[in-house]
């Protein structure tokens, strides 16, 4: 491949240490703090999307869009998440893990509140755009942080937890919904951007409920903002892998006060003095400064065929789970017609057993993690054959319930398997492109489904492209990946091992 001359940078005798740090201090308290400050992003994602799915009815109503444009209100939000991953590399790789999510925190809260001020869809697209954005930027530095401060054994279940909070989320969005406007038609007589007053909106919701919605959608964001602000550390990999070992200590040392453990401080300091000792100094040494050039060329040269394919696998993951969120609603009210608030509770509440699941088979030592992506995707695709039109309404929904708890399922695996693949170093960045390239699973399922439901009027052409995503990494994912041995291996010697 190219990058001739460009080796993989090898773990120092202080990412090293702190490893082992990490290790011998255990899973305690100290875990379930970054836990809740990372699982916010995605607790604020998840209320986010489901609130501007909730409402697209209403801006139809309120300024007449077509398909395409109604569509497109979801989709900007995921090319925002593009733009976001891509960023998000470059500044979680050069300025930290905890920079990057205290940005994304801020983006989702200043702009989602600000969407409730849209006149109109212009306006509104644009401002959407960035609150997907912060998300982007949020979402690799998260699954970068979680597995660098966690030892080895809990990994891929504080993973699983942590993205345990976007159906928690989506079931906040979906309980905001049933207090404002259940019934989602409480903008139909609409109101204008200038008479416009968020005091008066909680006094009178009916006039223009949506925008209720949009503010309230943005509250976790500011919470969890003013949280991690104060109480959220830098990854301790990433202090060791910068020369930062002070501050990479004081970490550790708050580690280990929180779990009730003891740090040897001894070889802790034994290892960062050699880091000072005279030595060749290696492209991506943790002396010198990040370099984006250098960070892709090193994913170029000697991770390309896991980048590449975990960007088809994150394509198939968002198509298929903001897809269904996107989608679901309207495919229970077809089945059952429902109350929207209903709906979307029920929607909210299926991927809950899909954590659940998840969880479960993380706690299974020694399991691959490529077979358990790969097993709920095929799964998953299996059980999205229940929905297609033709099937009797009694298989239909229980159908798509596993559809979403699998789907849910891969979600993870596939999130937990790409955190993992890829050294301290350009960690984030190679999360960062794997989820941008992701995001044209998720821009394309509302417009997909939208222009496929306005010309045939049925779910089947959305559910067919969902089933060929699923299919196809579910086959290819044993072939393609190595299988190694879910999140107890360090990435340092899985990269070794490609």
């Amino acid at each position: 491949m190219g990058g001739e001359g460009l080796e993989t940078p090898k773990a120092t005798p202080a990412t090293k240490a702190v490893a082992d740090a990490v290790e011998d201090l255990g899973f305690g308290l100290y875990q379930l703090v970054p836990l809740f400050l990372t699982g916010g992003i995605f607790l604020a994602e998840g209320a986010e999307m489901l609130i501007m799915g909730s409402i697209t009815s209403l801006l139809h109503r309120h300024w007449d869009l077509d398909p395409v444009i109604r569509g497109g209100m979801v989709s900007i939000v995921f090319i925002g998440f593009s733009v976001g991953n891509f960023l998000s590399g470059q500044i979680g790789d050069r300025f930290g893990r905890r920079a990057s999510i205290l940005v994304s925190y801020a983006m989702i809260a200043i702009f989602g509140f600000a969407t409730a001020c849209s006149g109109g869809p212009a306006l509104m697209l644009f401002l959407r755009f960035f609150v997907g954005a912060g998300c982007g930027i949020g979402f690799p530095a998260a699954y970068s942080l979680m597995p660098e401060v966690a030892p080895s054994t809990w990994r891929s279940s504080l993973s699983t937890l942590m993205i345990g909070f976007m159906p928690l989320g989506e079931l906040i969005g979906a309980l905001v919904v049933l207090l404002v406007d259940p019934e989602l038609d409480n903008s139909a007589r609409g109101c204008s951007a200038s008479s416009y007053y968020p005091a008066r909106a909680l006094q009178e919701p009916e006039l223009c409920a949506w925008r209720t919605l949009c503010e309230m959608s943005a509250i976790p964001a500011f919470f969890f903002l003013v949280l991690a602000s104060r109480f959220l550390d830098e990854s301790p990999q990433f202090l060791a892998s910068c020369g930062r070992y002070e501050e990479c200590e004081q970490v550790l040392q708050r580690m280990a006060l929180l779990n009730g453990s003891q740090l040897n401080v001894e070889k802790l300091r034994a290892a960062f003095a050699s880091e000072a000792a005279p030595g060749e100094v290696s492209p991506l040494s943790p002396k010198r400064n990040y370099s984006f050039l250098s960070a892709v060329n090193l994913l170029w040269a000697n991770y390309l065929k896991v980048a590449a394919f975990m960007c088809l696998a994150h394509v198939a993951k968002d198509f298929s789970v903001f897809g269904l969120s996107y989608m679901l609603p309207q495919y229970f009210a077809f089945l059952k017609g429902l109350v929207a608030g209903v709906e979307l509770l029920v929607v909210a509440t299926l991927a809950l057993p899909g954590v659940v699941l998840t969880y479960l088979c993380s706690r299974i030592q020694g399991v691959s993690l490529v077979y358990l992506m790969s097993g709920s995707g095929a799964l998953g695709s299996v059980f999205a054959l229940g929905m297609l039109q033709g099937v009797p309404v009694s298989m239909a929904a229980p159908a798509a319930y596993m559809v979403k708890i699998f789907a849910m399922s891969f979600f993870v695996f596939t999130v937990a398997y790409t955190a993992a693949a890829f050294p301290t170093h350009v960690r984030q960045t190679a999360v960062g492109f794997c989820t941008a390239a992701g995001r044209l699973g998720s821009i394309s399922a509302p417009l997909v489904f939208e222009l496929s439901k306005s010309f045939t009027g049925k779910f089947d052409f959305f559910i067919g492209c969902l089933i060929a995503l699923l299919t196809s990494v579910a086959i290819t994912a044993p072939i393609a990946l190595p299988k190694w041995g879910c999140l107890d291996i360090q990435a340092e010697g899985f990269a070794e091992s490609l």
